[in-house]
């Protein structure tokens, strides 16, 4: 009788099979239309109803442009979104529906635009962001924020580069080195080497090398500023351990991290949480910013 071999482990206990679906949001939910429909309807009637400055240019290249909402008082903290979108998907249009319960917390908001991968490399993607963060406060005060009191929200792909903006050489824009003040990440993925490896690297098209560059599990330094990690346990396995991970790494590096588990959310569900000032992820968030 002939034997077939196991099939080969890739990265931990998975085989190539069981890696790609644990990197493959389709996996627990196979259609992401209506969420992305919610998104942008609500984005779409904040743009309408709220004082917006629409398509502020923080770059030369036409995608580099973000949407801002004032607080409406001077001096205000300003928030800034990073969406997600798999790197690949979304963008600010669908990505401004946090904007009214952090503008009804006294704070700015501002929610960034950028290219997407393939169309540029994920380096290209990740310093547009770290870009726009550096105009925001370069530029706060005539916005009506607080140079000083710059904080970040990331979703999904959004909370990867969320990671790198936080562990960044803010120096390196001429700025100074604590110039985030505080984070949440949601739903991210902060270790790129086990993505490397799946499917998804046949857009990525990263390498060992810049694999481990662009992962800000890598990156974490002392002093950096408190953050909070957020997850569902309705998500994939791998997006759980990854968020257990970095917040492990944070603490032991001896920065401030707050986990906080939805039990009741998958990936898509925790958007939801940032839509009204009394949401869990946006209560905690305007616990961090208002402080």
């Amino acid at each position: 009788m002939e034997r077939t071999s196991p099939p080969t482990a890739v990265f931990g206990p998975y085989d190539q099979v069981a890696l790609d679906a644990q990197y493959d949001q389709r996996t627990l939910v196979p259609d992401i239309e209506p969420y992305v429909m919610r998104w942008r309807e609500e984005s779409e009637r904040l743009r309408r109803d709220l004082d917006c400055r629409c398509d502020v240019p923080y770059g030369d290249d036409p995608v580099e442009r973000l949407d801002f909402f004032p607080a409406g008082r001077d001096g205000a903290p300003i928030v800034a979104f990073i969406h997600g979108g798999a790197w690949t998907r979304q963008s600010r249009s669908e990505s401004a529906y946090p904007a009214a319960a952090v503008v009804a917390s006294g704070a700015c908001f501002a929610v960034i635009g950028s290219a997407r991968v393939p169309g540029v490399t994920l380096e290209t993607q990740v310093d547009q962001n770290l870009r726009a963060i550096a105009w925001l406060a370069r530029n706060a005060a005539s916005l009506g924020g607080d140079p000083q009191r710059i904080y970040l929200l990331g979703h999904s792909s959004g909370a990867h580069i969320t990671g790198m903006a936080v562990t960044e050489d803010w120096t390196r824009f001429g700025l100074p080195p604590d110039l985030v003040k505080g984070a949440m990440a949601v739903s991210g993925l902060y270790d790129l080497e086990p993505v490397r490896l799946s499917a998804r690297n046949d857009y990525l098209g990263l390498d060992a090398q810049r694999a481990r560059a662009m992962s800000p599990i890598r990156r974490i330094k002392e002093a950096a500023c408190p953050l909070v990690v957020a997850w569902g346990e309705g998500e994939l396995d791998e997006f759980k351990r990854q968020s257990r991970d970095f917040s492990d790494a944070w603490h032991r590096s001896g920065n401030v991290c707050e986990t906080l588990t939805l039990a009741d959310c998958n990936h898509f569900d925790m958007t939801f949480e940032l839509m009204a000032p009394q949401g869990r992820l946006m209560s905690r968030l305007c616990g961090i910013v208002l402080r």
